[in-house]
């Protein structure tokens, strides 16, 4: 006798109503569905760059230099290479050329070439820098692509002209996201289909899920398209969603479907539909919690990239519910008897059972030795552990796209050209301003002492500012812009300074993206709290950008992290009325991500099989651990609720936990095999972020599904017997005291 009776009658009752309405139910989803679907064609347009910003003294200091200095991320470079052959007087005739040709571009605001300041060009390279005078993002956006575009067919037999910055690298991602996506669902869904067959083995039933899964994704496509016009949504929700989406909608329908036709074998359609709602419905809905509470945490940070995240990663988990709820089970009312249609010899009913003692001989195996197959997935799972002790942490930037890309490589050689210090040294900006004029003599002799004071720092290579570019002291400066020289010497200077601000820029002997440049940046705050000798300080440059994402994050994450672990404690106590499995349940899947951050960081900082040498992404493991804790809480709560089944109808632990496992095994295998499949087909797209995303999701799965829910639990469960179904202050109903079934 089941002890949530009146809960188990509730939930065949709406399983019912569905049954009843099943196709009013699914022609008004269809309808919303292909609405929305229509709407998400525009989502790309109106999606963001890699969203890696957080409000900030970064961001103030970015508005400033953007605002009065006309220095903008905006800025379009156009990169002009002489080819072999070519004479020095051919080449300058071609920067003349393209030089005329940008200069007729209408809304121009700023425009840049080595016609005007000669340390534009380098020997065989020269570059230019143009800015609209646009300040609607989107508007620059579209108008920077166009320009690019056209850039691109300046080159000539004696010059090679390429484009790049900040816009368009985003507008490259943009599509190579797009591009990574198809790729995935080109690898992917067949190989799902496959999987499937294997689970089921008809075409209808394998076929269901996935078309759930396309039109959960769609849908939510169509909502997030609507949201975008009024949140900032990084491009990368691209792949997130579709990622997220499509495993977990599959993995649903897959327990759904699966209860469904082991109900038909014993029931009518009906109260097929209503005991598979009562149960596979009722998983359902806890396991889809876990993953919401997991995606909705990343929330707490202020970062758009994990806040697009978040959004996007709640709203598909909430469709991707909603449709497995109710479209699922209407769709299964209208086939009926159906779903068998078609069934290959190959997976009757012998084979099942069959492949069920193989199950049942493995997990007895497993139960007859708990401690030494608890001990040995502890030692095996620590060793993956080892390599994480050795994670570099850090944010990509043009290092994200391909190597072939040429906005990457346009920008790399810009950047070795004319600005190697900024790959060798990591740099910082110091935005100061000053009580009146700038290039009052008082303030010029405070900013040299300033610049004087940064320069004996032992941490400090290199200090960029005004005196450097006029090659003059504070007072030969003030001095020459009180004489007639004036006029010869003001648009040398005008560039750094503007009214009563100038800016710095420093260079340390620490490497780009290493802790010591963000540490130097923590403690100089820390130290002058915004103001130097009596100038006004806003640090910005990309040392800074890095350091506020870092703490960020580090500040931030616990707060998630405690939704995290309470939200699923009490989810999982209440759906199990037990103490114990929750706990175990949070505690492998920690051991079993830090496990999967180990391998990735070996396989990546390594660069094994054949995957690029690179540093972990910073969001890496914060994403990982948000979507995986839930995701993997998928096979807790289907191998955990078949178990609770089984022990309140028997009392029997040992029983429950054996037949538990046998009788979800092919679920959870196929399940955990989609989930892989689906993720692991990023592996072979191009971004490197999403490439770690995938092949990490993959990795966290496929640890989970194996050692995890096939050794740790069984053995976890037969050691601790009738204490996993303890609660205080509960008294759980069972037919223990009747025959147990052994």
């Amino acid at each position: 006798m089941r002890s949530n009776v009146s809960e188990t009658s509730l939930w065949k009752k709406v399983g019912g109503g569905i049954y009843q309405f099943r196709f009013l139910i699914i022609m008004c989803l269809v309808i919303c569905s292909v609405l929305l679907a229509i709407q998400a064609k525009s989502l790309p347009n109106i999606l963001g760059g890699d969203g890696f910003r957080t409000p900030g003294e970064y961001e103030k200091a970015k508005g400033i230099l953007e605002n009065e200095f006309k220095q903008s991320p905006n800025s379009v470079i156009v990169l002009l290479e002489k080819k072999d052959g070519a004479t020095d007087q051919q080449f300058q005739s071609e920067i003349n050329r393209v030089a005329s040709e940008l200069n007729k571009e209408k809304n121009k605001k700023v425009f840049l070439s080595p016609i005007n300041d000669p340390s534009m060009k380098k020997g065989n390279i020269a570059y230019m820098s143009f800015l609209y005078d646009v300040k609607n993002y989107d508007k620059i956006n579209e108008l920077n692509n166009k320009l690019a575009k056209r850039i691109d067919t300046m080159s000539s037999d004696t010059v090679k002209v390429s484009s790049s910055g900040f816009t368009i690298i985003n507008d490259v991602i943009n599509k190579t996201s797009q591009n990574d996506l198809k790729k995935a669902e080109i690898i992917g869904i067949p190989i799902a289909f496959i999987v499937l067959f294997f689970a089921f083995g008809s075409v209808i039933a394998s076929i269901i899920p996935i078309v759930i899964g396309m039109l959960s994704i769609l849908t939510t496509f169509g909502i997030l398209t609507y949201i975008g016009k009024t949140v900032d949504l990084s491009i990368f929700v691209l792949n997130v969603a579709p990622m997220v989406g499509l495993a977990l909608s599959i993995d649903f329908a897959l327990l759904f479907v699966s209860r469904y036709k082991e109900e038909l074998t014993h029931s009518s359609v009906k109260e097929a539909i209503a005991t598979t709602y009562a149960t596979a419905g009722r998983a359902i809905i806890f396991s889809g919690l876990c993953v919401f509470i997991g995606l909705s945490a990343l929330y707490f940070i202020n970062i758009d990239l994990f806040r697009s995240v978040a959004i996007s990663g709640a709203i598909v988990v909430l469709v991707s519910l909603f449709f497995s709820l109710s479209l699922l089970p209407a769709i299964l009312s209208v086939i009926g008897l159906n779903i068998n249609k078609g069934r290959f010899k190959r997976f009757d009913k012998d084979n099942d059972e069959q492949h069920e003692s193989v199950w049942r001989k493995f997990a007895g195996f497993v139960m007859k030795r708990p401690v030494k197959m608890i001990c040995l997935s502890l030692i095996l799972l620590l060793l993956f552990v080892i390599p994480l002790k050795n994670i570099v942490l850090n944010i990509p930037t043009t290092d994200a796209l391909p190597k072939n890309a040429q906005a990457r490589i346009t920008y790399e050689k810009y950047q070795n050209t004319f600005i190697p210090d900024m790959k060798n040294h990591a740099s910082v900006l110091f935005v100061l301003q000053s009580n009146g004029d700038m290039l009052q003599k008082n303030n010029l002799t405070n900013l040299e002492q300033i610049i004087s004071s940064i320069k004996k720092d032992p941490k400090v290579y290199k200090v960029n500012s005004v005196f450097d570019t006029v090659n003059m002291s504070a007072p030969e400066l003030s001095k020459a812009l009180s004489s007639p020289m004036a006029g010869k010497i003001q648009p040398a200077v005008a560039p750094l300074v503007q009214n009563d601000k100038t800016f710095l820029q420093i260079y340390l002997k620490s490497k780009p993206k290493s802790e010591q440049g963000k540490q130097w940046v923590r403690d100089y705050d820390n130290k002058y709290k915004g103001h130097l000798n009596g100038f006004k300080l806003t640090m910005g440059g990309q040392v800074k950008f890095e350091q506020e994402l870092f703490d960020e994050i580090t500040n931030h994450l616990k707060y998630g992290l405690i939704l995290i672990v309470c939200s699923t404690f009490i989810i999982l106590m209440i759906a199990f009325r037990s103490l114990l499995i929750p706990i175990k349940a949070i505690l492998m899947n920690i051991l079993s991500l830090s496990a999967t951050f180990g391998i990735i960081t070996w396989l990546f900082q390594g660069g094994h099989f054949g995957l690029p040498k690179s540093d972990m992404m910073l969001i890496l493991p914060v994403f990982i651990f948000g979507l995986v804790f839930g995701l993997s809480m998928d096979y807790e709560v289907f191998l955990m609720s078949r178990m609770q089944e089984l022990y309140e109808e028997t009392g029997d632990n040992e029983y429950s936990t054996r037949e538990g496992l046998v009788s979800t095994s092919r679920i959870i295998t196929s399940a955990a095999s989609i989930m892989i499949v689906i993720t692991g087909a990023f592996a072979f797209t191009d971004l490197v972020p999403v490439k770690q995303m995938g092949i990490g999701i993959a990795v966290a799965i496929f640890l989970d599904a194996t050692i995890i829910r096939l050794i740790l639990v069984p053995s976890l469960m037969q050691l601790f017997g009738k204490w996993n179904w303890w609660l205080p202050f509960v008294k759980r109903k069972t037919m223990e005291s009747q025959e147990k079934v052994s």
